[in-house]
């Protein structure tokens, strides 16, 4: 597909996956909205990128558990740039212990996002049809972190909403795409801050021997969102890992 002059809104894009999301989105030639609660993160952010991409990108503050702040950023976007191609709904949490919150954050932030998606691209709502991804993780399909088992649970239901919105039923009212990308391990301060969070020692030791030279740069996952939105493929999920990446 051709990205020259698409428009693209990514949750959680000043940092981590999401801050490597929006450059790749740039570098092949979308317009981009970074919509995140760290308004300072998304500034320095801005304010990094050559001269050349800043007019390409705007930021709105937005909470995604919040309906109406997210609705606020996809009208902006709309004044702006003047429609929305694609939603990434990247924003997430690992946090076992403010286990509402990651819930809040990682399920219903991203219903509310593949909703507004479906409302303002859906053929059916006046739209032009276009691609909802949703950030989930290799744990949505095979849970690896014990000590995370809200954090896991949250992203089987972001995999679930992609294959279940995912289907031929929902594609022929909207012409909306929906699909999820599953990252493993991926170098972000949400995995060096959460990763360990309630872990056993055991646990600790067994992850540090046996997973320490697997982990994913953020670009790595990148690449792999510019495949996912280039394969046609409605409900498709796919499995980012070290050696390479598969359909799950």
């Amino acid at each position: 597909m051709s990205f020259k002059e698409k428009i693209a809104i990514v949750t959680g894009g000043s940092q981590g996956i999401g801050r490597a999301y929006v450059s790749a989105l740039l570098n092949v030639g979308l317009k981009v909205c970074i919509c995140d609660v760290k308004e300072e993160t998304a500034i320095e952010f801005l304010e990094s990128l050559p001269q050349s991409e800043r007019n390409n990108v705007i930021f709105q503050k937005c909470d995604v558990t919040s309906l109406e702040e997210l609705r606020s950023a996809f009208e902006k976007v709309i004044s702006v740039f003047g429609g929305i191609d694609i939603v990434i709904n990247n924003a997430g949490i690992a946090d076992e212990k403010n286990w509402r919150r990651t819930i809040d954050v990682n399920f219903v932030g991203v219903v509310h996002g593949i909703k507004l998606g479906l409302e303002y691209m859906g053929k059916d709502k006046g739209g032009a049809g276009g691609q909802i991804i949703n950030t989930a993780s290799r744990s949505g399909i095979n849970p690896m972190a014990v000590s995370h088992p809200i954090y896991c649970a949250t992203k089987s239901a972001v995999v679930g909403l992609a294959r279940s919105y995912g289907k031929e039923y929902h594609f022929k009212q909207t012409g909306v795409l929906v699909k999820a990308i599953c990252p493993t391990y991926t170098d972000t301060e949400s995995m060096r801050t959460h990763s360990r969070q309630g872990a056993d020692e055991e646990e600790s030791k067994g992850r540090v021997s046996s997973e320490a030279q697997k982990i994913l740069k953020p670009e790595e996952v990148a690449q792999a969102l510019i495949q996912l939105l280039e394969d046609g493929k409605n409900g498709s999920v796919l499995l980012v890992e070290p050696d390479g990446v598969k359909y799950a």
